[in-house]
């Protein structure tokens, strides 16, 4: 039985197999390899994904849900007609038609998938990316992160090895990765990024400029309506992409609002000048991430044998030009920027499955977990609340490491184990994963009482913390993906599948019976 790969995008997402041991993108009926990263309903409340959702967006926003991947692992409520979903739920419409899409093609039921995400996604990302694979009906046997998936089809492999940057910069979010690749083995060594960075920015950057010009031009402020807001994001985006080709671009919206019986349009020219003057700030922010990740590495610039960029974005010219001045004399090339990461995918897949692939991967933990904890700060002085790392950020995985901590009063009868990924020396300023208690201690002075704090960190990124007092043997312990932190139970996830099946049931059974009518009318 196949076993997918998929690329869930914000933007775009692909579905990719194996044939042959070589992996190839799957197209959908259009013969299109991306399906957009968009769910809507149309105006009799039948599901919308893809191409057919993001072309009503324009028109009606309130019922078009865009770039949700930005809103995993929060408890943020996507509104379609009457009913709100969790981003899972909307993640897993978009997985559902992939799915299908494989189904058709493939000619086989699908049911295992290996799903990739941002190398920078915390935990509560990946499970809440696990979890929309599970409420459309895959098992995901793994979560990937996207550079390394990139890596994974990468050509030109030798025995000798090489360093490689993956520059991953796409819809929503922004990786660097510092991949050492010898033979058949991709090894990662450091990772750096933003998940909130990508094209969306450049697109609304460039929004808010069209807004301004309109302004300037009609003397009056666009009013605060979403659909204006929808036709100018959409003319933003269309602008940026032929701006990758040209120099100038004209954008026209007519009829945005009336002044009095007057039609206002909006026709304005924007030089590719004026567009890279928008985005630098941001894209000086990625620079910073490179050196970043080059200093973990315990690399410098010169240590690389090349820069591969992977992402839609990576096709604008600033951002060529900036890595490559960056790096100076370190070669840059892309191959399928687009596709490349559900390929990876699908290469794991494979590995995964059995099939003759020779290929071992090795990755890192993006982000450093620890406990609070009191700690010496200097001159004897133990402060409370500080972040104690027991798994530093780039610590290959799967991962086992334990510390030992002690009481800190006299007859203490429990412990608060918090636990928190991030990189500032303050706890509470970091990422809060869970909480649990060691309880029962024997009454014993401070420091006399040792308790051991394990962390577990699997290929999935899925962490478990155990504490175990030294003497009585007290155990307690938390799998951090039933932390709360925005994801599903097990009822709900449920109910969420169930939701989606109806959904698609009732969708698939309008288009059956348009298209029985249509038969008859011929």
């Amino acid at each position: 039985m196949a076993i997918i790969g998929i690329d869930l995008g914000t933007t775009n997402s692909v579905v990719a197999a194996l044939d042959g041991g070589q992996p190839w993108v799957i197209p959908d009926d259009d013969d299109e390899l991306l399906l957009p990263s968009c769910v809507g309903l149309d105006n009799n409340g039948q599901l919308l994904v893809g191409a057919y959702a993001l072309r009503q967006y324009a028109s009606a926003p309130e019922r078009t849900i865009k770039s949700i991947k930005r809103h995993m692992g929060t408890d943020f409520q996507a509104v379609l007609g009457d009913q709100t979903y969790s981003p899972q739920a909307i993640s897993a419409m978009i997985l559902r038609t992939l799915k299908a899409e494989a189904e058709k093609v493939l000619e086989e039921p699908i049911t295992q998938a290996v799903i990739t995400v941002p190398a920078y996604f915390t935990d509560a990302q990946r499970q809440a990316t696990k979890e929309a694979g599970e409420i459309a009906g895959l098992e995901v046997l793994q979560i990937l992160n996207e550079p390394t998936a990139a890596a994974l089809v990468f050509e030109n492999r030798s025995e000798e090895g090489e360093t490689v940057l993956v520059y991953d910069l796409g819809g929503g979010t922004f990786d660097v990765s510092i991949v050492d690749i010898t033979g058949d083995v991709t090894e990662v060594l450091a990772s750096h990024g933003n998940n909130r960075l990508g094209g969306d920015d450049f697109d609304r950057q460039l929004q808010r400029h069209l807004t301004d010009k309109f302004q300037q031009v009609h003397g009056e402020a666009l009013p605060d309506d979403p659909a204006i807001e929808a036709r100018l994001l959409r003319a933003a985006e269309a602008a940026k992409i032929e701006l990758s080709e040209h120099g100038f671009v004209t954008v026209r919206e007519p009829f945005l609002v009336s002044q009095g019986s007057t039609a206002l349009h909006l026709e304005t020219e924007i030089a590719r000048d004026d567009f890279e003057h928008l985005i630098s700030p941001m894209l000086k922010e990625t620079l910073a991430a490179i050196d970043r990740a080059l200093s973990d590495a315990s690399m410098a610039g010169d240590d690389l044998d090349r820069i591969v960029l992977v992402g839609g974005s990576t096709r604008i010219p600033l951002v060529q030009r900036l890595v490559q001045n960056h790096l100076p004399g370190v070669p840059l090339s892309s191959f399928e920027p687009d596709l490349c990461v559900a390929m990876g995918a699908a290469v794991q897949a494979g590995v995964l499955s059995g099939a003759e692939i020779e290929s071992i991967l090795v990755d890192v933990v993006p982000h450093s977990l620890g406990i609070a904890a009191m700690m010496d700060v200097g001159m004897g002085i133990p402060m409370p609340g500080m972040f104690s790392t027991i798994i530093p950020r780039n610590t290959v995985i799967p991962t086992s490491r334990s510390e030992i901590y002690t009481t800190s009063s006299n007859n203490q009868e429990k412990v608060e184990i918090d636990v928190y990924q991030g990189e500032n020396a303050i706890a509470k300023e970091n990422v809060p994963l869970g909480s649990f208690m060691v309880e029962g201690l024997p009454p014993k002075p401070a420091g006399a009482i040792q308790v051991e704090v394990s962390f577990d960190f699997d290929i999935n990124g899925i962490l478990t913390v155990t504490a175990t007092e030294k003497g009585a043997g007290q155990q307690n312990s938390l799998v951090v993906s039933d932390a709360d932190t925005g994801r599903l139970s097990s009822s709900e996830l449920v109910q969420a599948k169930e939701s989606l099946d109806q959904l698609f049931d009732l969708s698939e059974g309008s288009l059956m019976a348009a298209l029985a009518a249509a038969d008859e009318e011929e």
